[in-house]
C-alpha cells in the first residue's frame, strides 16, 4: 500500500476531463468521490480502470473533444527500476565512468510517464535529483536513457483486479450458466449465488453460511436473514429467496434495491475472488452510489463493514457519492481521502479535500442541511472541538475502536455560554431557546463543572440541562475536576514533552496555570490554542492512562453503553 501512497494517476481529454490533468495525487484504502450528478464522478473510476489496464485504447466516444486522452502517472524512482538501466558492470560509452555510480544519483526523483501511449509507457518528464542536479541534461542522447528509465518504470496498480458496480444495478432471476461472470449493473449475481449453492465444485457454504453471516452483521437488528436459497421458476430462471423467521422466503426480486445492493458488494467481496482464485488483497473495487435506497443507518454499517474490509484484507475502494454520511465517516479518516469533483459546463476538476473550507464547499454542493442531524444515531453536545478530539479519542480507546463518530454518534457544540440557551424538554414544551431533542432524539451532553473547590455548586443553568436530559432519559456528564483537561493524564503529557517527573494536575486547578509548570510559556500559548493541543496530547493517550484519573473510567463506561443502545449493539 506504501508505493499507492506515493503514485499519482490522472487523465487529460478523458470524457469530461480537459486538457489540464485531473484526477489522483495518491491512492488510499478509501477513496471517496463527491460531486453533483454528471459532474464527473463516474470519469474517476474510468480512469483506474485504465490505469490498471496499463495500455490503454480509449474509444473516440470517450475522448474530450478530438483530443487522444492520456493517463499520466508520477512516482519517485527506487533503486530495483534504475539498476535496470544503469548496469553496475558497465562503464564507458555515453556515459562516463560506471553506469551505476552515475544513475544512482537518481533515487528519489520524481518521474512522470504516460501509460496511454500505443507503444507501451512514455516518458513525460522527471524533476531534480535529491541533490537539486539534473545530470543527463548535460548527456547527449539523455532523452534515450529517460525512455529505458519510464520503460521499467512500475505501474504499482498493474497487478491489480478491478471490478465495478454501477449506480443503476439491479439482481434479477437468471437462467443457469456455468460462466461465471458478473457485470456492474448486476447482471450474473444469481447465477453466481445459484452455481454456489447447487454445483459440487463449489463451496455452497460460502454463500449460505459465510455470506448470510455478512449479510447479518450489516443488517443487525433491521433484519436478521436464517436462510439463503436459490430455487428455479416454472420459466426455468433460478431466483434467489431470503428467508426471516416472522416473512418466511421472500424472493429478492421483491425485495428493495437497498437489500440488492449489499447481496452485490457481498458477492463481490466473498465470492469473486473465489472465481478469479486470486486473493482479496489484489483487487480494487469501483463502487457508484451505493447509498442509493439505504437508510443512513444501514449506510454506516456498509460502509463500516467495507473499511474493516479494506483494513484486513488490503484490497481498496473508490467510492462515488452524493451522500453527506459518507463524508462524515471517512473525512477524519487517515486511510481515506475525499476528492470533490466539480463541473464549469465546459469541462470538470477534480481536487483532494484537505481544508475545513473545501470541506464545507462538498456539503454546499450536496445541499446538506443542519436537519440532516435528525440522521444522526445519536448527538453529544460538547462545549468546543477540543472537548470534541478528546472525547472521540476516549471514546476510541474505551470501546476498543468499535464506536466512532460519524458512525455511532455526532458531536455538536454548544460553546460555553450558550449553554443557557438549550432546553432537554420535549420541543413542544419549549418557549424559549433551543431544544437539544428537536436536533436529535437521543442525545448525551458533557458539560465542564468550572468548580474550583470541592465545595463549590453547580450554576442554575447547569443543574436545569442535567434534570432535564434525565427526565428525557438522556445522559449527561458533568467533569469531576474543573474542565475536561483535568482529565488529561500526566503520563501523555510527559510524552508529549519528553519529561519525566510529571505530577498530575489537581482535580480543581487551573489546567494552564499547571502546564506553564510543566514547561514555562505552554499553557500561555495553548490556553487560546486549546485544539492544537488537544490534537498534540490525543495520540498519546491510552486506556490504561486515563482509566485511572478522577472518574474518566467510569464515565467512559457509561457513555459507551448509552452509544450502544443508540445503535443497538
Amino acid at each position: 500500500m506504501e508505493e499507492l501512497l506515493n503514485f499519482s494517476v490522472k487523465a487529460k481529454n478523458l470524457k469530461c476531463f480537459g486538457e489540464q490533468e485531473q484526477g489522483f495525487d495518491q491512492i488510499k484504502s478509501i477513496n471517496l468521490i463527491i460531486g453533483r450528478n454528471n459532474s464527473g464522478k463516474s470519469t474517476l473510476i474510468d480512469l483506474i480502470d485504465y490505469a490498471i489496464k496499463g495500455k490503454v485504447d480509449i474509444p473516440e466516444g470517450n475522448w474530450h473533444g478530438r483530443n487522444n486522452p492520456e493517463i499520466i502517472a508520477e512516482a519517485k524512482l527506487v533503486e530495483q527500476e534504475l539498476r535496470g538501466v544503469f548496469r553496475e558492470n558497465t562503464s564507458g560509452g555515453l556515459l562516463t565512468g560506471n553506469h551505476w555510480q552515475f544513475g544512482k544519483r537518481f533515487i528519489g526523483a520524481v518521474l512522470t510517464w504516460s501509460l496511454g501511449a500505443a507503444q507501451g509507457q512514455k516518458f513525460v518528464s522527471i524533476g531534480n535529483c535529491l541533490d537539486g542536479s539534473r545530470p543527463l541534461d548535460q548527456i547527449e542522447n539523455g532523452h534515450n536513457f529517460l525512455q529505458k528509465i519510464a520503460d521499467k518504470k512500475k505501474n504499482p496498480l498493474s497487478q491489480k483486479l478491478f471490478r465495478r458496480i454501477y449506480a443503476e444495478r439491479n439482481i434479477a432471476p437468471e437462467s443457469d450458466n456455468s460462466n461465471l461472470d458478473i457485470y456492474g449493473d448486476g447482471r450474473g449475481a444469481t447465477n453466481i449465488i445459484q452455481n454456489f449453492i447447487n454445483k459440487a465444485n463449489l463451496q455452497s457454504e460460502l454463500v449460505e453460511r459465510n455470506l448470510l453471516d455478512e449479510l447479518n452483521k450489516i443488517f443487525l437488528t433491521d433484519a436478521v436473514f436464517i436462510d439463503i436459497v436459490c430455487q428455479q421458476l416454472d420459466s426455468g430462471l433460478w431466483e434467489i429467496y431470503l428467508e426471516e423467521e416472522s416473512k418466511g422466503r421472500v424472493p429478492l426480486s421483491q425485495s428493495g434495491s437497498g437489500l440488492k445492493t449489499i447481496i452485490l458488494v457481498l458477492i463481490y467481496i466473498h465470492l469473486i475472488p473465489v472465481v478469479a482464485e486470486r486473493p482479496l488483497s489484489d483487487f480494487v473495487f469501483g463502487f457508484e452510489e451505493l447509498e442509493n435506497n439505504l437508510h443512513p443507518a444501514l449506510q454506516r454499517r456498509l460502509l463500516s463493514y467495507l473499511r474493516n474490509i479494506s483494513d484486513t484484507f488490503g484490497c481498496i475502494f473508490f467510492l462515488t457519492t452524493h451522500s453527506n454520511v459518507e463524508i462524515d465517516l471517512f473525512s477524519k479518516d487517515q486511510e481515506a481521502q475525499l476528492l470533490h469533483v466539480t463541473h464549469d459546463g465546459a469541462k470538470a476538476a477534480a481536487r483532494t479535500v484537505k481544508t475545513y473550507i473545501e470541506n464545507r464547499g462538498i456539503l454546499d454542493d450536496l445541499d446538506v442541511r443542519a436537519s440532516d442531524l435528525l440522521q444522526s444515531n445519536g448527538i453529544i453536545w460538547v462545549e468546543g472541538p477540543s472537548d470534541r478530539i478528546y472525547l472521540n479519542r476516549w471514546i476510541d480507546l474505551w470501546s476498543n475502536g468499535q464506536l466512532n463518530e460519524g458512525n455511532h454518534y455526532q458531536c455538536v457544540f454548544y460553546g460555553g455560554r450558550l449553554l443557557a440557551h438549550l432546553s432537554s424538554e420535549e420541543p413542544e414544551l419549549v418557549e424559549e431557546g433551543i431544544s437539544i431533542l428537536r436536533a436529535n432524539r437521543n442525545c448525551a451532553i458533557l458539560i465542564d463543572s468550572d468548580k474550583r473547590t470541592q465545595q463549590a455548586r453547580l450554576n442554575s443553568t447547569k443543574r436545569r440541562i442535567i434534570e432535564e436530559i434525565s427526565d428525557n432519559e438522556g445522559y449527561s456528564w458533568v467533569t469531576k475536576g474543573k474542565e475536561i483537561e483535568n482529565y488529561i493524564p500526566a503520563e501523555s503529557i510527559a510524552t508529549w514533552r519528553d519529561s519525566q517527573n510529571i505530577e498530575q494536575v489537581d482535580q480543581y486547578a487551573n489546567f494552564f496555570d499547571y502546564l506553564d509548570g510543566v514547561e514555562n510559556g505552554q499553557g500561555y500559548y495553548y490556553s487560546s490554542r486549546k485544539s492544537l493541543l488537544a490534537e498534540k496530547l490525543a495520540p498519546h493517550m491510552t486506556r490504561e492512562s486515563i482509566a485511572g484519573v478522577l472518574d474518566l473510567g467510569e464515565k467512559l463506561e457509561e457513555l459507551c453503553r448509552v452509544i450502544r443502545s443508540w445503535n443497538n449493539l
